[in-house]
């Protein structure tokens, strides 16, 4: 079947071709409903990365309907509503041919418009990382959309506390709405003070690191309790962390610092299938994080949107015109 997709025909320049695709064996061929604007891809549309060459396409979270079925498939029929983890990219399309095993279906209720899995299944590995016990005090510093997922998966997790940092005070009071028990502005607050005020001198179990500004993991250490299981939890990618981080503050704290990159993740169909029962739960709110909306014909604007981020941006998609 013919539909449009966007390529990447150079940094900082995307074409709308039209394309040929059917299903192969073990596919399933997805009307997309949406695809999601990611940080990570910025790279691509940078030049920084460009393992594959041009033109590329890009796209790695999307979700929508099936219209048909490659030889073989029998896990979902026609009609059914599907989030996908990509193997490669291609979501910024009308269409998109994806193996079954790389989707998880939703419930009747859901959107799929709204219901973009893989940054979920992203925060299935930060979890696994974190290790949440009872009764810990956990901090999600950054509350951008990785950051508010966290929290809507922490909320009501047998903490003893919840506690979000961000200089957005509309930022805090969504993330204080999804379950976070505590927030600190750290524009006009004193961080350390306010932690040791809101967790009676114990300080936090972990923290999860979300703004990924380097100077800030060394304040994050300043957040935790000093001991061997205080954990430091890097979700955000970190370029210059070498230069930047504190190790010998670090060592002497007893610090756990894990890497919850989403590459980490142990079994990555594991977590995209648990991430697609919390959308389906309701554990996981994406519709209230969608800021910006553009067509498929839009794409060059909503990269540039992304790269420039507007006041009151949060997350962007995508939606075939």
């Amino acid at each position: 079947m013919k539909f449009k997709r966007a390529f990447l025909m150079e940094p900082h320049r995307f074409e709308i071709h039209e394309v040929e695709e059917e299903p192969g064996p073990g596919e399933v061929m997805m009307k997309v409903a949406s695809c999601g604007l990611c940080n990570w891809e910025l790279n691509f549309w940078d030049g920084n990365l460009n393992f594959m060459g041009y033109p590329h396409k890009l796209g790695h979270e999307f979700a929508g309907t099936v219209v048909k079925l490659g030889p073989g498939c029998t896990k979902f029929k026609v009609g059914d509503k599907i989030s996908a983890v990509a193997r490669g990219f291609g979501g910024f399309a009308e269409y998109r041919a994806t193996p079954e095993a790389c989707c998880e279906k939703l419930a009747d209720n859901i959107d799929p418009k709204y219901a973009l899995g893989e940054p979920q299944k992203c925060i299935l590995t930060v979890l696994r990382a974190t290790a949440p016990q009872a009764a810990d005090y956990g901090v999600v510093l950054g509350c951008g959309p990785m950051g508010m997922w966290c929290i809507q998966a922490l909320a009501g997790n047998y903490l003893a506390g919840l506690i979000a940092i961000d200089v957005d005070d509309a930022k805090l009071e969504m993330a204080k709405g999804f379950g976070a028990t505590a927030t600190i502005n750290s524009k006009n607050e004193n961080v350390v003070e306010r932690i040791r005020e809101i967790t009676g001198g114990h300080m936090a179990d972990f923290v999860i690191e979300g703004t990924g500004i380097p100077a800030l993991l060394n304040a994050a250490q300043d957040y935790l309790k000093v001991g061997r299981d205080s954990r430091l939890v890097l979700m955000s990618s970190h370029h210059d962390v070498c230069k930047e981080f504190d190790f010998r503050k670090a060592i002497d704290r007893g610090l756990k610092i894990l890497v919850a990159h989403p590459p980490m993740s142990e079994s990555e169909p594991e977590d995209f299938r648990r991430a697609v029962v919390y959308i389906n739960n309701g554990t996981f709110q994406n519709k209230p994080l969608i800021t910006h909306e553009f067509k498929l014909s839009e794409i060059q604007t909503a990269f540039e949107t992304l790269e420039h981020k507007p006041a009151g941006f949060m997350k962007g998609i995508v939606v075939p015109d």
